[in-house]
């Protein structure tokens, strides 16, 4: 009897539809960050929730069933096509201190989605397909102060946009080496505005609204490597170190300088454009990144590791200015337990993960900006089909981080929940009669 595998076209139109969800969906809730006014934004984890858990560590790290989309090499040892998407919720934290004042918002968009072959049973070549979000920018600050010997004022700056990454990568290896390319399109939007209204009982003054949106878009590359050393009987010591190139993308720009009336109840009308300009066309240089790191994995029951991250934020370039963005380094410790996946006891075979981060963040206001971060996870099991080796499997990372300390103005503390759904099966198999 032939043997009938549930891959239906309906599944390839899920798969098609899923990268322009991500672009159209709106996020539920509303993120507010100021540290997103900076540079394309606040960066989000570029890492697979599985990775997550384990605090971002990523560089070394391979699996025969996930997309590890941060260090391409790691397709290399894909062995079943592997369907993954990622959905995040963040809660965030904002508390300034003077004067002491606190803001609560809530977030939840998706992550990635990632789509990862193997090319070959025999050798390790494998491939993915992947698009993800890389930073979004999401504020609205009211500063109130007062101009000497003129009135009380308020600055309300607003913005919103961000990043996204849509690529292809490629990976060959053996039994010591991987090596791994991503090659895409980087692209996203920056919408800022600025709103100066005076205050005043006795004079009345007219308010200044101030807009910049801006549109880009390049090509952009990263690779990585791995080496594979045998230390002992089932336990391997995996090196890897990936990195992405300076990034010229090409940007078309709108500016408004205007004279408005405002108020609360009747919104803005326009008296006069100060200045307007259309298509300003220029440049935005996102900087090249690197990490580096080492695991110790034993075949089935645990792995533990350490890498460094480095980014050259000083290197970021809008219309060739320079911002509040400094390089920075972010260390990175994490581990993996998997009791026993042979188990009939569903929570021995389900891998349970932790890790940590810490570093300075690539935003310095006066002082640098201390960034800590804690994670656990599990992966659960969720279905396996022996005969036709299907199956599923949820990957959940719990993440609680910590960015600025008592001597930065601001601080934000953010809960992130994350779960991804990896799908994994046999493609391209020859059907077969018995």
């Amino acid at each position: 009897m032939r043997s009938v595998r549930p891959t239906t076209n309906f599944s390839i139109v899920f798969i098609l539809l899923i990268p322009i969800l991500m672009l159209t969906a709106p996020a539920i809730g509303q993120e507010n960050s100021p540290y997103s006014r900076y540079g394309l934004g606040d960066p989000l984890p570029g890492y697979n929730i599985l990775n997550r858990g384990m605090g971002g560590l990523s560089s070394a790290y391979a699996d025969y069933s996930s997309v590890n989309f941060t260090n391409p090499a790691s397709y290399a040892e894909l062995k079943v096509t592997s369907f993954d998407i990622g959905l995040d919720y963040s809660s965030r934290t904002l508390r300034a201190l003077n004067p002491p004042r606190r803001y609560v918002s809530n977030n939840l968009v998706p992550s990635y989605f990632q789509l990862g072959l193997p090319l070959s049973k025999s050798k390790l070549w494998g491939m993915n397909i992947g698009m993800r979000p890389v930073s979004r920018i999401n504020y609205d600050i009211l500063i109130k102060t007062r101009l000497q010997n003129v009135d009380s004022v308020n600055y309300n700056y607003t913005g919103n946009g961000g990043s996204y990454q849509a690529y292809t990568g490629f990976a060959y290896g053996n039994k010591f080496l991987n090596v791994g390319m991503n090659v895409g399109y980087m692209f996203g939007t920056k919408e800022y505005s600025t709103r100066l209204s005076f205050i005043s009982d006795t004079v009345f003054y007219k308010s200044t609204n101030s807009t910049d949106s801006t549109r880009f878009g390049g090509i952009f590359l990263n690779g990585g490597v791995q080496f594979k050393i045998k230390v002992a009987d089932k336990i391997t010591m995996r090196i890897g170190a990936h990195g992405e190139l300076k990034t010229e993308m090409k940007a078309n720009r709108n500016i408004t300088r205007q004279t408005i009336d405002y108020s609360a109840t009747n919104g803005t009308s326009v008296i006069d454009s100060i200045y307007k300009g259309n298509n300003e066309a220029g440049t935005i240089i996102h900087p090249a990144t690197w990490g580096a790191g080492i695991i110790l994995q034993h075949e089935t029951d645990w792995l533990f590791g350490a890498e460094l991250n480095y980014g050259k934020w000083g290197d970021y370039r809008y219309y060739s200015q320079t911002d509040n963005l400094v390089n920075n380094w972010t260390i990175r410790l994490g581990a993996q337990i998997l009791p026993n996946y042979q188990s009939n006891n569903y929570w021995s075979r389900v891998a349970y993960r932790m890790g940590a981060s810490f570093g300075p963040d690539n935003v310095q206001l006066n002082k640098r900006v201390p960034q800590y971060n804690f994670s656990f996870g599990a992966g659960l099991p969720v279905r396996r089909n022996v005969y036709t080796n299907q199956y599923t499997q949820i990957n959940t990372a719990f993440e609680i981080g910590f960015r600025g300390n008592r001597e930065n103005d601001i601080r934000e503390n953010i809960f992130r929940l994350s779960v991804g759904f990896n799908l994994g099966d046999s493609w391209f198999n020859k059907p077969k009669y018995q």
